[in-house]
Parts: structure tokens; sequence; C-alpha cells
């Protein structure tokens, strides 16, 4: 084997670590015998590793904000979620008010209905009456014997007696006055 030299070890790593960062996603690895780099190349080293860092801290911001954006996102979603529910319930509240509205309508509907029908009648009727009326109105009355006052006067005579003899207060029989014996009245001792 050839001897290479140290700086072109260190190119091969560098690529092979650039490589493999580029791949893998991960800072290159730092190679573990820094005494034998040069200033200029552990300054190169730094530099590298100081834009790794930024990259890093900017990768660290952009997921953070973008962790803040989903939590806003998600309280936006919570929110809207229960209003929702709040609207549903709402919403389930006014329809079972419209269903007893309803209701109510359709019962009015029915008594209204039930009163026309009662009116036609009615109407119907009154106008029987009418006619009937007229019809007796046309026909000549019959006589109607009158009574005398005399044979009035014996109907209330009779009422009248009727109606006393009802209200005559009842008599009792009459009764030996005896005294009573505790025999007759059934108390024994």
């Amino acid at each position: 084997m050839t001897k290479k030299e140290l700086s072109d070890l260190i190119r091969e790593e560098a690529t092979n670590n650039s490589e493999t960062t580029s791949e893998t996603g991960q800072t290159p690895i730092v190679p573990s015998n820094r005494a034998r780099l040069t200033k200029a190349q552990l300054d190169e080293l730094i530099t590298e590793l100081n834009q790794a860092l930024q990259q890093e801290k900017k990768q660290v911001d952009s997921l953070q904000n973008k962790v803040k954006t989903l939590e806003t996102e998600i309280k936006e979603e919570r929110d809207l979620s229960s209003r929702l529910q709040n609207e549903l319930k709402d919403a389930e509240n006014y329809q079972s008010q419209l269903n007893e509205q309803k209701e109510l309508v359709e019962k009015l509907y029915r008594q209204l209905q039930q009163k026309e029908e009662l009116a036609v009648e009615l109407a119907e009727k009154n106008e029987l009456i009418a006619s009937l009326q007229a019809k007796r109105q046309e026909e000549p009355k019959p006589l109607v014997p009158t009574p005398s006052p005399r044979e009035e006067l014996q109907v209330k005579e009779t009422a009248l007696t009727r109606q006393a003899r009802e209200l005559e207060p009842f008599a009792a029989p009459a009764s030996a006055s005896k005294p009573l014996t505790n025999e007759d009245i059934g108390w024994f001792d």
C-alpha cells in the first residue's frame, strides 16, 4: 500500500462525511484525531459545524412554529367543535319546538274544520227554522179554546189542596204511656 498524505486522508474523510451527512441528515462526525488537523482545517471544520448548527436551529425554529400553528389550529378546531355542538343542541331544541308548534297548528286546524262544519249545519238548521216559521205564518191559525176562568180556578184549587196535603205534619199514632223496663229496652246487668 502506498502511503497517503494527511491532507488526502482528510479530504477523503470530509467527502465521506459530507456524503453521509447528506444521506442521513446528521451533522458530520468529527475525526477523533484533531491533533493532526491544521488550524485552517480546524477553522473550516468549525465553520461547517456552525453552519450545520445554524441550519439545525432554523429547522428547530420552523418546527416550533409549525407546532404553534398546529396548536392554534387544534384550539380553533376545538372551539369550532364546541360551538357546533351548542348550535346542534339549539337546532334540536328548535326542532322539538317546531314539532310542538306543528302539532298545535294541526289541532287548531282540526278544531277550525269542526267549527266550520258546525257553522254550516247551524246555517242549514237556521234556514230550515226560517222556512218552517214562514210556513207557519202563512197557515191559518187554528182556534184554540181558551179555558174559562172558573176552570182555571178549579185546577189551581186542586193543585193547592194537593200541596197542602203533602205539607201537613206527620202525626204519630197515640201510644199508651207505660214505663219501659230494662227488659223491654234489652239491658242486662
